[in-house]
């Protein structure tokens, strides 16, 4: 049976000139107001502090998506541990609406500046919209249930992803993360994307604080947050209705 409540035990967020980890996030949901021209304060966000690993190239997606996953999961501590092997019931599931855009467009100036032979292979793999998620599932050894959604879906979709695995006893514990990055004409002129992440972390059986507890019912009875503006954007107004 589907769980009538989700178990939030972390919550971590990386928003133009709002980093942080925990029980805070509830209040920032609801006072928080994007404007355009935010982005700038993450411009040059790096990761780096928050990872075990090194990474030759990160596209500024998958920055924010590792880092707010990292503090949801307790700190570079927690997530160290985690990394340190093969968790075969951690899940994850990671949402975008415009994807990873500046690594996409940066390869393909390269394939157009230099031609197809020297354009970087580094560069190439980190324009898809999956792969912020595959990196955090490989970054913390999580090899359970995965789910990458792209595009104007509802952003709830993740977490009725995190119910059924729940639900079907396939996973003990997830990440939902929600990120942005978009970059150039990957969006009209007039409209202001917010980059950043938010990610969850859910479990089953909380062996830590629980945070907030989501009521699935309540959640799909309110409206489909706009995700326009991105998912990171689409998430925060929903746990702003969701959260008491």
């Amino acid at each position: 049976m589907v769980p009538a409540r989700l178990q939030v035990t972390g919550i971590g967020w990386v928003l133009p000139g709002n980093v942080g980890a925990g029980a805070a996030f509830a209040e920032l949901a609801r006072t928080w107001h994007g404007q355009p021209g935010d982005n700038a304060a993450l411009a040059g966000f790096s990761a780096k502090d928050y990872l075990t690993s090194v990474k030759g190239y990160l596209d500024p997606a998958g920055a924010f998506c590792l880092a707010a996953a990292v503090q949801a999961l307790g700190g570079p501590r927690h997530a160290g541990a985690a990394a340190g092997g093969t968790h075969l019931r951690s899940g994850l599931c990671t949402i975008t609406r415009y994807g990873s855009t500046l690594s996409g467009y940066r390869f393909a100036e390269q394939l157009l500046q230099k031609g197809p032979r020297f354009a970087s292979p580094l560069v190439f793999p980190h324009g898809y919209a999956n792969t912020p998620g595959n990196l955090a599932a490989i970054e913390f050894g999580y090899a359970g249930p995965h789910m990458v959604l792209y595009g104007e879906q509802d952003v709830r979709e993740a977490l009725e992803f995190a119910a059924r695995r729940f639900d079907d006893e396939s996973a003990d514990d997830l990440l939902v993360a929600a990120y942005e990055s978009a970059e150039g004409a990957a969006v009209p002129d007039d409209l202001s994307v917010t980059h950043g992440a938010v990610a969850l972390y859910l479990q089953a059986t909380p062996d830590r604080p629980v945070l907030a507890s989501l009521d699935l019912p309540r959640l799909r009875a309110l409206a489909v947050p706009d995700s326009a503006r991105g998912m990171a954007a689409a998430l925060i107004h929903l746990l702003a209705a969701a959260l008491p």
